[in-house]
């Protein structure tokens, strides 16, 4: 594959002018001027202020997917408020739940229970939106681009029921242990892990996959509650080599789903260069792709354009999941299929 120049993306989402106002927000909250120029453009100065400080002060809980190939949700919640864990369900999946309270000990990640892969844990609720938007099903050919830590990757398998094949690849020799841990801390069977850029899969697989997820990794520009750096880590030029990437990637994905194949992308980022640009770039690649719409309105819809850029009009069938609206991470889901 012929990697994208970055300096092509760079063209595109440059930032031509930041007003004052943006200015002033940024040296108030402490953050790069073009980002906070992102967001009065996309929601304007008072909702903009709201982000802005769900980002300050916005601590959603953890939360838990049940392994319900092992047990019950309901046997699984009596033995951890046993423990003085106290839970409350997550809307959209019937086996995920917030964990509101905690004991003194053990910890959530360290109970008789998770070691015995009864459950999985997240830093919130948002990572299992896009597995419960389009579950993969039993007999499934999966294909997880970018699958450590295996969150995503052990839910499409639960989803399975451990039945069909999912390869767990990613490019980060460092993460794999964490990958295959989980894999084998949750009991699962029908998956084999790789470790090769996501981008050079194509070279040595074939269009055969019923489903492919691709989970780009991003700015995380959702999660600055949990991070704080990143409201001045990613630079405008940072920011179109990893939207260079994504591309990429999700391209790499679209080359390697049979036809009638389900393709899903997400990003923990909040910026639409990174998300409704990625998808835009895509579709014109590839004809045969089309943007479903989710049976849910529980979210917020993606944009049609932003800042002189024109986004396909089917990217607002995309999902946008924002901090200050919806009391998670920020998220960003888009389900494709190949026609």
């Amino acid at each position: 594959m012929k990697w994208i120049d970055y300096r092509e993306v760079l063209k595109d989402i440059a930032v031509e002018r930041v007003s004052s106002e943006a200015r002033e927000l940024a040296k108030r909250f402490g953050y790069l001027p073009y980002m906070v120029e992102r967001y009065l453009s996309m929601l304007g100065h008072e909702e903009t202020l709201e982000l802005l400080n769900a980002f300050e002060n916005l601590r959603p809980p953890p939360a838990i997917r049940v392994n319900t190939l092992r047990i019950g949700v309901d046997e699984l919640v009596q033995r951890l408020e046993a423990l003085g864990f106290e839970l409350r369900p997550v809307k959209w999946c019937s086996y995920c739940l917030e964990v509101v309270k905690f004991p003194e000990s053990p910890s959530i990640g360290s109970t008789h229970e998770y070691l015995k892969g009864l459950y999985y844990v997240y830093r919130d609720s948002a990572p299992t939106i896009p597995p419960s938007l389009a579950p993969a099903k039993p007999g499934h050919r999966v294909l997880d681009v970018c699958a450590a830590p295996g969150g995503k990757a052990t839910h499409l398998l639960q989803q399975m029921e451990d039945v069909g094949l999912l390869i767990a690849n990613d490019k980060a020799r460092s993460r794999i242990p964490v990958l295959i841990a989980h894999i084998q801390r949750m009991g699962f069977r029908s998956a084999v892990v790789t470790c090769l850029d996501g981008r050079d899969l194509p070279k040595i697989l074939k269009p055969v996959f019923d489903y492919v997820l691709v989970d780009a990794p991003c700015s995380a520009e959702g999660g600055i509650m949990y991070d704080p750096g990143r409201k001045t880590r990613t630079s405008i030029e940072d920011l179109a080599k990893l939207v260079a990437r994504e591309i990429e990637l999700l391209e790499s994905g679209a080359k390697l789903l049979r036809r009638g194949g389900v393709l899903v992308y997400s990003t923990c980022s909040i910026a639409p260069e990174e998300n409704e640009y990625v998808v835009t770039r895509v579709l014109k690649r590839f004809p045969d792709l089309d943007v479903v719409e989710p049976p849910t309105n529980l979210w917020s819809w993606g944009l049609d354009g932003f800042r002189g850029l024109e986004f396909d009009k089917r990217v607002r069938r995309c999902v946008r999941v924002w901090p200050h609206r919806h009391g998670v991470e920020g998220f960003f889901v888009c389900i494709l299929v190949k026609r």
